[in-house]
């Protein structure tokens, strides 16, 4: 299948235009076709974060999309009331450009990994209108601000100045053990392997530089409380660098946590979008 890229989606990043068109195939399979070169464009492999220009023709195996058929784009998933409600529930601001929201934890961003649906598939049902999309994206277990853009131009403006480092986000973070520095930096190199983050203290081919800035709020009998905010937004980040640190983040098992909570005690507070003139700061929440 060839497809050639119009005005609508000149611009776009290759894996968003591929999330929207095979809206029904999991995003690790996608990146997994990326990677293979069954997607191509003009002939070639890409990278998933290769923007596409007007006029790019983008090659998809038939195989794929005898898999992983189209979906129209009129077809929404059915909200059930109680969704609806939680979906009235999570939006902390909106406007005729953005929607943000504030996540709970332990709900998914995207379907995919064994969910049928996530935020992005019952918000695009809720506006209907399939053009919506999340700019940024936190893990299952986070809670906190997320963006939403209503249109596609909007998405690729915000995810640039992302990519720019113009959004500042700040996060609420519970830690098991006492820190006795009232502020530190952990600046090091990570990368992804399969399911998991591994950290260097030097550079190695592969690994990219990740640095975050911690203040400590409060020092607590077996836990301290945390206000850390990233200059770079890879992947587990903070999961890592504080598990490295000897102070895991409390109920991230994943990365070596071991007091039993419910819940891991990760939240993102504060969202400042420079170029909006826009910010939005969240109290501390029950339970932290």
């Amino acid at each position: 299948m060839k497809i050639i890229i119009d005005e609508k989606y000149h611009d776009t990043r290759v894996d968003r235009f591929l999330r929207k068109l095979l809206s029904n195939t999991p995003l690790t399979e996608i990146f997994k076709n990326i990677r293979t070169g069954n997607i191509k464009v003009n002939g070639k492999k890409t990278k998933e974060n290769s923007r596409l220009k007007l006029g790019d023709e983008v090659y998809i195996y038939d195989s794929i999309i005898e898999e992983n058929p189209i979906i129209n784009e009129k077809n929404y998933i059915n909200l059930s009331k109680a969704e609806i409600e939680l979906i009235k529930s999570s939006i902390v601001y909106e406007d005729e450009k953005i929607v943000v929201i504030n996540k709970p934890y332990n709900t998914v961003m995207h379907k995919g990994s064994g969910h049928d649906y996530g935020w992005s598939e019952m918000f695009k049902s809720y506006y209907k209108n399939n053009d919506f999309g999340f700019v940024n994206r936190i893990d299952k277990a986070t809670s906190g601000l997320v963006i939403g853009a209503k249109t596609l131009p909007v998405a690729r403006e915000l995810s640039k100045e992302i990519q720019e480092h113009n959004i500042d986000k700040k996060y609420y973070i519970l830690v098991e053990g006492k820190i006795k520095e009232k502020e530190f930096i952990l600046s090091t190199y990570l990368k992804k392997i399969d399911t998991k983050v591994i950290e260097s203290s030097v550079y190695i081919e592969g690994y990219k530089k990740s640095t975050s800035q911690f203040k400590v709020i409060e020092n607590r009998e077996k836990t301290t409380l945390l206000i850390a905010k990233l200059d770079t937004g890879r992947t587990h980040q903070l999961r890592v660098q504080l598990s490295e640190k000897n102070h895991p983040i409390l109920g991230d098992f994943k990365y070596g946590a071991k007091i039993k909570v419910k819940r891991m005690f990760l939240h993102s507070f504060y969202l400042e979008i420079k170029k909006y003139n826009f910010k939005l700061e969240l109290p501390l929440p029950e339970g932290f």
